[in-house]
């Protein structure tokens, strides 16, 4: 499974998209986002981007490292 935020400028994540490995990645259309795909941060399960009550934990905690590609979620300051 491949995991994909939605994010504005600052890394601050709106949205958390999954897709299968096999497919490509989703398109983002709207206006002053971006989509990186990320990395599951430590000790988080990939279950946990399925489940929409842990997904909006996820949301609130974390935030995405936009200086880099494939980021790691990262907690926020």
């Amino acid at each position: 499974m491949r995991i994909f935020a939605i994010h504005d400028a600052s890394g601050n994540v709106s949205e958390i998209v999954t897709s299968p490995d096999d497919l490509p990645a989703p398109i983002v259309t709207r206006r002053g986002l971006a989509m990186t795909e990320i990395e599951a941060p430590a000790g988080v399960p990939d279950s946990d981007f399925e489940d929409q009550d842990k997904l909006g934990e996820l949301l609130g905690n974390y935030r995405v490292d936009v200086s880099r590609p494939k980021s790691p979620l990262i907690p926020r300051e």
